[in-house]
C-alpha cells in the first residue's frame, strides 16, 4: 500500500509542470514555429506545383507533336492521291475528246470517196 500511494505521490509531483499555464513568450514561440513550419509547406508546395506543371507543359508539347505527326503522315499522302486524282480525271477528259475526234475523222474517212487502185 505504500508503494502505491509513494508511486501516486511520485506521478503527481512530475505532473505537476504539466498543468502550468503557458505565458506569453511560450505562445509567441509556438506561434513562430507553426508559422515557419506553414511558410515550409506552402514553398514545397508550391515547388511540386511548379514542377508538375512543368512535366504537363512537356507532356501537352509530346501530345502537340504527335498529333502533327499523325496529320503529316495522314494528310499528305492524302494530298497527293487526291492530286493524281485530278490529273487522272484531267487525262481521261482529254482521251475522251481525242477519241470522239478519231471517231469524227474515222467517218469522214468512210465517207469520202475510197481510193481505188
Amino acid at each position: 500500500m505504500k508503494l502505491i500511494l509513494i508511486s501516486i505521490t511520485m506521478f503527481l509531483i512530475f505532473t505537476i509542470p504539466g498543468f502550468s499555464e503557458l505565458t506569453v513568450d511560450d505562445l509567441d514561440k509556438i506561434r513562430s514555429i507553426v508559422k515557419e513550419s506553414e511558410d515550409n509547406t506552402k514553398e514545397h508546395i508550391n515547388d511540386k506545383v511548379q514542377e508538375i506543371d512543368k512535366r504537363l507543359n512537356l507532356i501537352f508539347g509530346f501530345v502537340i507533336a504527335l498529333i502533327a505527326l499523325i496529320a503529316v503522315v495522314v494528310g499528305i499522302p492524302q494530298i497527293i492521291v487526291a492530286w493524281r486524282g485530278k490529273e487522272q480525271k484531267a487525262q481521261a477528259e482529254k482521251i475522251e475528246k481525242l477519241e470522239e475526234r478519231i471517231g469524227t475523222i474515222v467517218k469522214q474517212i468512210n465517207t469520202e470517196d475510197p481510193i481505188v487502185g
